[in-house]
């Protein structure tokens, strides 16, 4: 009997938890930031390829 009222109010405070967090927290839009310029994209995709082939060769010196 005391395992049962234990396990109903613990379900019940989950539940309620549950519905307070749905209630206080309505969904917000993301904020997008501004497009970025095809310039830093280059860069950003050279950088990653110069790190890439530097790490391949680290790793071919330690073997």
């Amino acid at each position: 009997m005391i395992k049962d009222k234990k396990e109903i109010a613990a379900i019940s405070a989950v539940m309620a938890l549950i519905s307070a967090d749905a209630a206080q927290t309505p969904y917000q839009e993301p904020i997008w930031g501004n497009a970025g310029h095809p310039w830093a994209a280059y860069g950003r995709s050279t950088t990653m390829q110069y790190r890439d082939i530097t790490q391949r060769r680290l790793i071919k010196r330690n073997r």
